[in-house]
């Protein structure tokens, strides 16, 4: 299109000026025709999506397209750009440009609705299975879903270096010399972050277990991406780097299903075989007939003759994993067992020695009993009178 058939009165101008003002009206009217180009096209490509999501009953697709309309906006801006410089006579230098910038936004507007897009839809627990078949954590979701998107990200910018013409090899190559220096300087943070990932996808533990640990004993009270929280019992709050905890050996007492009960109880000799039978006969119904005690688990039996007592041992398995509630229930069986054994007249035993006198000294008369010297002790540890 010749504009100075057009506009008559740039003849009128002089020489130098009128190269200035054809340009000046040429870049006038591109704005104008970019500026129409993308109300026409955002208002064609925009209303019949907005009349297809009104009769939609989901919410999703609403939430889709108000997320579309700033990088389609970009993208027609891209498109009126390239057809405005094709349509007037700008140079070749100037419209090799227009058009390189015109192709880069479009493609940024792609990667940029494709983030916007995954803000929407992201990684969900239930559509990731049906889609993969895998299981995911709901904990390692925010994780997995920011570098999805920095990788979206570092993809748009690899195709907006190349149509720049930017040699991205050589790019990439130097940024991965680069990167191996700051591994090698941040490999603990690093391993921290595939800590935390690994400790959400394994799950060995999570927010409000008590874990054991070489580092640390206590309760967690956050896992972060690089650290996990702990509460001690006494109070202090440690903070673990996430690559500890990934290889260490981890206890987590809140995990249990059952907890062991196990006892020995001590009785004196004096207790015959009949009330030795009785006992642990009934404490062994007591622990069968107990609801929180697993019968199946119930051992009572006579196994020891002991130093100073007759000792049973007692094990069990206890279907009750809160700490507070097994102490109580260990109150309640302890009790009920010493009323069995005061019931049967038997007595606890504890750890004792009785001394056993062979003979005791004879009696010495005041006046001619024999002295000192004359004395000398027996075999059985008594004093026998000399001759």
């Amino acid at each position: 299109m010749n504009l100075r058939e057009l506009l008559p009165f740039l003849g009128q101008l002089p020489e130098p000026l009128q190269d200035i003002a054809l340009n000046l009206v040429m870049v006038a009217i591109a704005a104008l025709l970019i500026l129409l180009l993308r109300w026409l096209l955002t208002a064609i490509l925009l209303r019949p999506l907005r009349v297809l999501a009104r009769r939609s009953q989901s919410q999703l697709d609403d939430l889709l397209l108000d997320e579309i309309v700033s990088p389609l906006r970009v993208a027609v801006a891209g498109f009126a750009l390239i057809f405005t410089v094709n349509l007037f006579n700008f140079g070749a230098e100037i419209q090799q440009i227009a058009e390189t910038f015109g192709r880069t936004l479009v493609i940024g507007a792609v990667f940029y609705a494709i983030i916007k897009v995954f803000g929407v839809v992201s990684l969900r627990p239930a559509a990731f299975q049906q889609i993969t078949g895998m299981t995911i954590p709901e904990r390692l979701l925010p994780f997995l879903n920011t570098v999805v998107r920095y990788l979206i990200i570092a993809l748009g910018a690899i195709f907006v270096l190349q149509e720049l013409n930017f040699d991205v090899a050589a790019l990439i190559a130097s940024l991965g010399v680069v990167g191996i220096g700051i591994s090698l300087a941040s490999q603990d943070t690093v391993g921290n972050i595939f800590g935390f990932a690994a400790i959400v996808s394994d799950d060995p533990f999570k927010v409000g277990d008590y874990i054991k640990a070489p580092a640390v004993t206590g309760i967690v009270e956050r896992v972060g991406l690089r650290s996990t929280r702990v509460r001690q019992l006494d109070q202090a709050l440690v903070t673990v780097p996430n690559n500890l905890l990934t290889n260490a050996i981890v206890l987590n007492w809140s995990r249990m299903e059952k907890r062991r009960l196990s006892f020995t109880l001590t009785f004196t000799y004096g207790t015959t075989s009949g009330q030795l039978r009785e006992v642990v006969s009934e404490i062994r119904a007591l622990l069968r007939d107990t609801e929180e005690i697993d019968p199946e688990s119930v051992i009572a039996h006579f196994v020891d003759f002991s130093a100073s007592s007759l000792d049973v041992l007692v094990v069990c398995q206890a279907l009750q994993a809160d700490w507070r509630k097994f102490t109580a229930l260990k109150e309640s069986i302890y009790l009920e067992i010493m009323e069995i054994v005061e019931r049967l007249g038997i007595e606890f035993a504890f750890p004792s020695q009785s001394l056993y006198i062979e003979s005791t000294p004879a009696s010495r008369e005041v006046d001619d009993g024999p002295t000192q010297a004359e004395r000398r002790p027996s075999v059985g540890g008594a004093l026998e009178e000399g001759s």
